[in-house]
C-alpha cells in the first residue's frame, strides 16, 4: 500500500482534484488493485491518496516505467507545496473483505497511521 500525503493551498484544491484525475491511467498499469483519496477532515488543505498494489514488485516496476509520465501528463506537481509518501506492507485484513472490495461504496475512509514499538507490535496487532 502506498500512502500520500499532499498540502495543498487553498487557491490551488481545485487544480490539485481535476489533476488527481489523470492517474486514472492507472487502471491500466500490471498489479494496480485500486485508489482512493480525499482531504483530512481535520487539515482542510490536506489531501490523502491510498494507492494498493498486487505486490512490490508491480509497484516498483510502474515507477520505473509508468510513474513519470503519468506524473508529468497530470501536471499534479505545481498542485501542492509539500508530499510526503510511505509504502506498507499488508499484515492482514480487520473484518472479512479486501479493502480494494470497498473502494467506491463507502461514504468516509478513516485511515489509522500508528506507531509501534517493536517490542509491543505483535500486541497491537493481536488488538486488531
Amino acid at each position: 500500500m502506498k500512502w500520500i500525503k499532499c498540502q495543498v493551498n487553498e487557491e490551488n484544491k481545485l487544480s490539485f482534484s481535476k489533476a488527481q484525475q489523470g492517474w486514472g491511467e492507472l487502471r491500466h498499469c500490471s498489479g494496480f488493485m485500486g485508489q482512493i483519496g480525499g482531504w483530512n477532515k481535520n487539515e482542510p488543505y490536506e489531501a490523502g491518496i491510498l494507492s494498493v498494489w498486487k505486490d512490490l514488485y508491480s509497484y516498483h516496476s510502474f515507477m520505473q516505467h509508468q510513474h513519470d509520465e503519468i506524473f508529468g501528463k497530470s501536471d499534479q506537481g505545481s498542485t501542492y507545496t509539500n508530499i510526503s509518501v510511505d509504502i506498507y506492507e499488508k499484515i492482514f485484513n480487520i473484518g472479512t473483505t479486501d479493502i480494494t472490495e470497498s473502494f467506491g461504496k463507502g461514504k468516509l475512509l478513516r485511515v489509522a497511521d500508528c506507531s509501534v514499538e517493536n517490542d509491543k507490535q505483535a500486541g497491537f496487532e493481536q488488538v486488531q
